[in-house]
């Protein structure tokens, strides 16, 4: 009798331990985002029309592992939307491409609203088409940016343009204002097209000329990007994709690159020490990310900025994300998840992402709180017949 109440007892502690393992495994975190915000009424606006207090994001369990969030992000993306493209040709004479949103069904508002929409550098309009079918569902006139040379564009001149420079996104944004002079335009970047985002907002501050913007999984550290490990195949991914696009313009750069030796590179660092920092005359790699930092004007920055990340990224280092400038500057908002991988944020994958649908409501109470009457010292939004 003895020895089949021991054999029950630990046979019962077995159970109850792997329960318990089992149910820790399966637990998740608080579902509700950690905000950092500076109290202001902007901050209140959005906090009550954004429902950011109670706004959870709780995917099911076989989403919750963020190497799924961020292989999905990209293969459930695509959707039935098309676009019509459209060159500029810049000043000195190089080609960016413009991707305007087609057929999708454009609700009507008093005014118009131009989204332009940044994507990942080695992505394409397709890979971020619900978002555009979203924005136009919305209001929006959504618009792809397309950095000369990428995005299946053309290279007119020798030059790869790094996201830390806005001088072709400078006239991009000049001309579409020139094509809707009425319009309010707001922008949202992805990944590492998000660094392209504060760079022009920095860099030219009060005359920026948009109104609102919205960082999704941004990269604030080039320098701290990638990791080692499982994480490191992203590095080796990513440098592929680059590869490719730089090779189909090998004959247009390779005055300027040594194409032998980026073929034998497979360091980020290396990778931006051959190609960017040869193309901007920069003695060395950390010369070039101290000037294309997209976070070196940030004190010029008069925009209202949402940034939206996940503690799980893959992409980089969750102690690189800069708390402290949402807890300083009053039109800044960011909002982290435990959960969601680079670009993911994905709750039900028959839907848009989470995040992108955060990021559009975020846009409309921006746009809703100026048309209220309220004051906000950014570009020339609060006089719109001016823009």
């Amino acid at each position: 009798m003895t020895d089949l109440t021991f054999c029950v007892a630990v046979f019962g502690t077995i159970v109850v331990s792997a329960f318990i393992y089992l149910k820790s495994l399966m637990k998740q975190p608080s579902t509700i985002p950690k905000l950092y915000f500076k109290e202001s009424a902007l901050a209140s606006h959005l906090l009550k029309r954004c429902r950011l207090m109670n706004r959870t994001f709780d995917p099911p369990l076989y989403l919750r592992n963020a190497h799924v969030q961020t292989l999905l992000s990209f293969i459930l993306s695509n959707t039935s939307t098309k676009f019509d493209r459209e060159y500029l040709q810049m000043r000195d004479r190089g080609i960016v491409a413009l991707d305007w949103a087609l057929h999708v069904s454009v609700h009507k508002k008093k005014r118009c609203s131009v989204l332009i929409i940044l994507p990942g550098l080695t992505t394409t309009a397709v890979n971020v088409s619900n978002l555009c079918s979203l924005a136009a569902h919305k209001g929006y006139r959504p618009v792809v940016f397309n950095q000369r040379g990428f995005g299946n564009s053309v290279l007119a001149t020798p030059k790869i343009l790094s996201n830390g420079d806005p001088h072709d996104f400078r006239q991009v944004v000049k001309y579409i204002h020139s094509r809707y002079p009425k319009a309010l335009v707001t922008m949202v970047g992805l990944g590492t097209g998000c660094s392209l985002l504060p760079s022009y907002l920095g860099e030219f501050g009060s005359s920026a000329n948009i109104c609102a913007g919205v960082c999704i999984s941004a990269c604030f550290d080039s320098s701290g990007k990638f990791s080692k490990g499982l994480q490191g195949i992203y590095d080796i991914l990513y440098l592929l994709a680059l590869k490719k696009a730089l090779f189909v313009h090998s004959n247009s750069l390779s005055k300027y690159i040594n194409f032998n030796e980026v073929l034998k590179c497979w360091s980020f660092r290396h990778f931006d020490e051959l190609v960017y920092s040869k193309l901007y005359n920069f003695s060395t790699v950390d010369d070039f990310w101290d000037r294309n930092n997209p976070l070196r004007d940030v004190d010029e920055i008069a925009v209202p900025l949402l940034f939206i990340n996940s503690l799980d990224d893959p992409f980089y280092s969750k102690i690189s994300i800069p708390y402290d400038l949402c807890k300083y500057y009053p039109h800044f908002l960011m909002v982290c998840t435990n959960k969601g991988g680079h670009c993911g944020f994905i709750d039900d994958p028959c839907d848009v992402s989470w995040a992108k649908k955060l990021a559009l409501d975020y846009l409309d109470t921006v746009l809703e709180f100026t048309n209220k009457g309220h004051t906000i010292k950014y570009g020339n939004c609060t006089d719109r017949s001016t823009i």
